[in-house]
């Protein structure tokens, strides 16, 4: 059924004020914990990304360097899973870190897919940019508050791999637990 079907069927079924439509909207705009999050993580980034700009390089970038340091050898689809992320950004973004030689990859393993480590200059990167990363640490510490990060830090890290397990995208396979814990 088309998406004009549905809304047409939808219609007959049962009359709505355009009151009550105002009404919930503003309950979900202004009680949402979803969008409040996406858009407390959305201010967030654009601190990191503001202290790295002038360096050529971004949080999300900076993240998947660091975590490809730590996994040592990962696959993509380990990364993927680890840091939560679609298999479409993690392909692109892995692409453009190999053009700018940060990444490289060994398709030389069959059955096990390719293996990612960093480069001499990803490694020179991810150095460097730790006194950076911290001060943009700082900054959004000391905008949320010390205490304030603690509850969601806690949060995140006991709710992660149960919300993995129960996300599933309708028409897609069911996503998979991480072997390993997603966020520190």
């Amino acid at each position: 059924m088309g998406r004009r079907s549905l809304a047409a069927g939808r219609r007959g079924a049962r009359a709505v004020k355009e009151a009550d439509a105002r009404e919930v909207g503003r309950l979900i705009a202004s009680q949402c914990v979803a969008v409040r999050v996406r858009r407390l993580g959305r201010v967030i980034t654009r601190i990191y990304d503001a202290a790295l700009a002038k360096h050529g390089i971004n949080i999300a970038q900076l993240n998947l360097l660091a975590a490809i340091a730590v996994a040592e050898r990962a696959r993509p689809s380990d990364l993927t899973r680890l840091l939560d992320v679609e298999k479409s950004t993690m392909s692109r973004n892995l692409k453009g870190m190999e053009a700018l030689g940060w990444v490289r990859s060994n398709p030389n393993m069959p059955r096990r897919g390719r293996r990612l480590s960093l480069t001499p200059a990803g490694s020179r990167m991810l150095v460097e940019m730790r006194a950076v990363w911290a001060k943009a640490q700082a900054t959004a510490l000391a905008e949320l508050g010390q205490r304030s990060f603690a509850q969601p830090h806690k949060l995140l890290s006991s709710l992660a791999p149960t919300a993995t397990k129960q996300t599933k995208t309708p028409g897609a396979p069911s996503a998979q637990a991480p072997s390993r814990a997603r966020r520190g």
